[in-house]
Order: C-alpha cells, then structure tokens, then sequence
C-alpha cells in the first residue's frame, strides 16, 4: 500500500515538473527577440578608388664625409632627428692643419716674389720711357712679373683647396630629418666619398608610393573625366591599424609608362607629417575619390555578413519576422556599405544581435538613425 502512495505522489511532482517546463518553453518562445535595426535609404555615393601603398622619405641621403681620415667625435646617435647644418661627425684634422699651413707658406712666398717683380717692372717701365735700358728687357720682366702672378694664383688655390679639405672635416647634416639606425662609430677610419657615416632621411612632408593596374588606371581617368592624374589634389590615406590619417595628400610623381615586370604604373604621393607619425616603409592605403553613383542604397557594414563568398542581412517584415536576402556590394562609404542588389529603400534590416536571430524568426525592432550608426565607431 505505500509503495503504490508513493508512486502516486511522484507521478504528481512528474506531472508538475513537465507541465511548468511545459509553461517555461511557451514563455521562451513566444518571446521575440530585441535587435537593433535600420531602415534603409538611398543617396548619392561616391566610391573611393584604394590602392596598397608604402611610406618613403622625400629625400634619403647616404651621407659620405668628402675627405678620408679617422673618426674622432661623433655629436648624434641613430634615430636622432636633425636639422640642416646641424654638426654629425668630426674627423682628425692634424694632416688637413699641416697640409693648410703649408700652403699657406708656399702662397706667402710666390705672393713676395709677385710683388718684386712688379716693383721691378715699374722701375723698368719709367727707365724705358727714358731709353735707359732697352724694351726688350722690359719686356722680359713683364713676362717674369706675369709668371710670378701666375704662380701665386694657383698657390692661392691650394690654399682655398686645403682649408676646404680641414673646413670638411666636420660633417654636417644635409638637410632635416632623421638618422637611421647605421650610424658608425668612433675610431673608424672613413675613406671619402666612400664609406657611408650614417643614412639621413627627411621625415615632413613624407611620400607614398603605390601602383595601380592597367584597368585600374583607365577607370581612374574614366571617374575622373580624363583630366590626367595630376589634378587629383585630395588623397587620403588608410593606415594599418584602419584609421584615416589627419592630413590630406596630393599627387606629386607618375611614371610615364607601365613598369615591365609587374605590368602597373607607379605614383608618388605627397603628405604633410608635422607629428611625425608617417615612418618610412610603413604600409598604407591610399585612397582616391571615385565615380559618384546617384541614388545609391546604402546600408550599415556592419549588418552584412558574409558566408561562402555570399553577403547576406536580415530584412525585417511588418509582421516582425525576419528573412535572409542575398545583397551585392560595390564598396564602401564611411560606416555604410554600397549595395546594388537584394534590398532596395524603404526596407528595415538588422542591424545589431545578429547572432540572436535566424531565418524566419520574429523580432523586436528598435530603430538607429544614421548618425548613431556613424558616431559607433
């Protein structure tokens, strides 16, 4: 008798149990599921033109000392910013001294022996004048003072060369910039012209040089009425981590033709680096305005997704039930995506809680603006 009470209670909690799960299920379902959404419209976009680029210096100089000698002082480190003029290295001077001072003797002597024979030639010529001595000597001193000038002249130049030779001892910087990391050191014996001291390169404004395709290149001209690539005057640039560099580029240097081994055609681009952030062989995109589409339908990028190659976004019905649509895109426009198929204006997608939602489910749409999707960076 109290195994049958027994089994009747549990039969009761049983029943209990499955009907409350029963209860929680039909709560669960008949939920719908808060998602964020936006309806969309249609404007005039304009698709951007980018192409893979990387950071060089406008001017890179290896610089070389102009006469040979030892390391003795060194005033800068690798890494270094300089500016023009700025002293970098000095070398050992004592040879260029002697070699100055002796030049200097040697001018000294050709000078005194220049004025001699031009006291002579005077006293010559007022002797002449009076037929004290015949012309044909006066004429020989004249071709010795002559010779003697000569002479001084070029020991003169000796002089300038050697004094050049000690002046170039001390290395300078070319221009402003930045030293590169292969600076030498102290006690190095640098031969002229030869041995690289350090690598200098300028840092503001900085160039980016990237290539585009044949195809590339005849759509460029097409979007932009065949005015040639020189009045491009606004690029902008990507950087690596995506965001948009400050500063505004302009175009500065194109190739006259396609290069033979890759088959593309390379520019140079010019921007402003005040801050110094642009760094030589840094990669960035750079990005060109292009052909303006009218009316284009554009949707949050964030509400697209991609499987198998397929975009895809989830449409919002009036009744609340969502359906995936398959949509074509063609670049992209700020925070929004250009789509040119599956969705047209007027219709609502989902936006954020993609992962909550599925085909045919039904949903709670709470609506974002434009500007709200825009300032969700």
């Amino acid at each position: 008798m109290s195994k049958i009470r027994y089994a009747g209670i549990f039969m009761v909690i049983l029943s209990a149990m499955l009907v409350l799960a029963g209860c929680g299920n039909t709560q669960k379902e008949s939920a719908d599921v808060v998602v964020n959404s936006y309806k969309i419209a249609s404007s005039n976009a304009q698709i951007p033109e980018s192409f893979t680029g990387t950071v060089v210096a406008e001017n890179k100089t290896a610089v070389h000392a102009r006469v040979s000698g030892h390391v003795i002082e060194k005033y800068v480190k690798g890494g270094e910013k300089v500016t023009k003029g700025q002293p970098l290295y000095r070398l050992d001077s004592r040879q260029y001294q002697a070699d100055l001072a002796n030049a200097q003797a040697t001018a000294a002597r050709s000078n005194a022996a220049y004025q001699n024979a031009q006291l002579d030639l005077q006293r010559y010529a007022t002797l002449v004048s009076e037929d004290a001595i015949a012309r044909q000597t006066y004429d020989t001193q004249r071709s010795a003072a002559e010779q003697d000038k000569a002479a001084y002249e070029a020991n003169q130049a000796a002089v300038d060369i050697a004094q050049d030779n000690l002046d170039d001892t001390v290395i300078y910087a070319p221009f402003d910039g930045t030293l590169e990391m292969d600076a030498i050191d102290v006690g190095t014996y640098v031969t002229a012209g030869t041995t690289t001291l350090v690598t200098i390169d300028s840092d503001d404004p900085m160039y980016v040089e990237f290539s585009m395709s044949e195809s590339e290149y005849l759509q460029f001209m097409k979007n932009n009425g065949l005015k040639g690539l020189e009045n491009q005057k606004r690029l902008q640039l990507k950087l690596a981590n995506g965001q948009i560099y400050p500063y505004d580029g302009t175009l500065v240097q194109t190739a006259q033709n396609l290069n033979n081994g890759t088959g593309k055609l390379v520019l140079k681009a010019s921007f402003p680096n005040p801050n110094h952030l642009l760094l030589p062989n840094m990669y960035a995109t750079v990005i060109s305005p292009g052909d303006i589409i009218k009316n284009a339908i554009l949707v949050p990028t964030k509400s697209i997704q991609q499987v198998l190659n397929k975009s895809y976004v989830y449409v919002i019905g009036a009744d609340g039930i969502v359906k995936q649509v398959v949509v074509n895109t063609a670049g992209t426009q700020g925070m929004f995506t250009i789509v040119t198929s599956g969705v047209k204006p007027g219709e609502t997608i989902v936006v954020d809680g993609l992962t909550k939602v599925r085909n045919g489910i039904k949903v709670t749409a709470k609506p974002l603006t434009k500007e709200q999707i825009e300032q969700d960076k």
